[in-house]
């Protein structure tokens, strides 16, 4: 349900109806929250035990850890819900009870003011997940961008592009191309980091490192291209994943292109995990204006990634 106190409660509730298609949604959160919102939309929630569902309903599993919830608001509290929403999706997941992870925003100054030590949904999952190579990747209907560096400051990002991270985003990426979007054989073009891709250096030597991951992953077998500058890269959709270096670059010309049907997802899991696109919209959240499109998005993404895993 991510945060109780954000907009995941109002999207589950809207998205009920293109959930429960093909698949069962077990949904793990309080259901006190969407209790509050269902009243505000006048949309009884209709919901199963869990394992007591059938083809077109929706089961629930109320861990009972917020009673109420003031909407909007930055609280340790609701961080430490939403951590335990996780941690309780995933003994589903690793007893093989469900096909797939698929989560609502959390907000992560409120998970930091709970005590728990992750920047994220990404960082926490390939803790619990035991990976220590893992990538996000963004994906909606016309790009796919994977990151070599995800959330830490712009200053440190240059010296975290190394030949080893670079290589590792270009193998997992290519290798998901493959398992989980079914392309036979992925094409996959690598932004440079500095402006004009360094300008043979003039404007910086980072691309010696990218150039030299580029020509491992080709030894290897892999259909991969660049560095190119990141002003033009994206320009052309012609092929099937790109690469950048860092949060904003990559992710700004995806969200662009279609920001509602953006999706979250985390490659390298031993499971699949998929995400809206978006934030908890605290600004919006009780006021049963947000859109449900990206949890749509993301949830028909999960299914179609776990039966090609069957």
């Amino acid at each position: 349900m991510g945060d109780p106190a954000g907009i995941g409660g109002e999207i589950i509730l809207k998205s009920l109806p293109d959930l429960c298609r093909k698949s069962i949604p077990v949904i793990i959160g309080d259901l006190a929250v969407l209790a509050a919102y269902s009243s505000r939309m006048d949309s009884p929630a209709p919901f199963r035990k869990f394992g007591r569902g059938r083809p077109g309903e929706a089961e629930f599993i109320d861990m009972g850890l917020v009673s109420g919830v003031d909407f909007g608001v930055v609280d340790g509290r609701y961080g430490e819900a939403a951590y335990r929403y996780i941690t309780e999706a995933l003994k589903y997941i690793y007893v093989g009870d469900v096909a797939a992870l698929v989560t609502c925003p959390i907000n992560k100054l409120s998970v930091h003011k709970a005590g728990i030590p992750f920047t994220g949904h990404t960082e926490l999952l390939a803790h619990y997940g035991g990976v220590a190579d893992y990538i996000m990747m963004m994906a909606n209907r016309d790009m796919r961008v994977s990151l070599v560096t995800i959330h830490i400051p712009l200053r440190d990002v240059p010296d975290s592009v190394s030949c080893e991270k670079v290589l590792k985003t270009i193998v997992i990426t290519h290798r998901s191309l493959k398992d989980l979007f079914a392309i036979k054989d992925p094409r996959i073009k690598i932004s440079g980091l500095n402006p004009h891709a360094g300008e043979g250096g003039i404007m910086g030597n980072e691309e010696r490192l990218i150039e030299e991951a580029i020509t491992v992953a080709r030894s290897l077998g892999i259909n991969a291209e660049g560095p190119f500058p990141a002003d033009t890269l994206f320009h052309r959709r012609d092929c099937d994943g790109f690469i950048a270096m860092y949060h904003d670059q990559g992710l700004i010309p995806i969200k662009t292109v279609d920001f509602g049907r953006t999706v979250n997802i985390t490659l390298g899991l031993p499971f699949i995990r998929t995400s809206p696109g978006h934030g908890t919209g605290f600004d919006i959240a009780g006021k049963g204006v947000a859109d449900p499109t990206g949890l749509i998005e993301a949830y028909r993404v999960a299914e179609e990634m776990a039966s090609r895993l069957e």
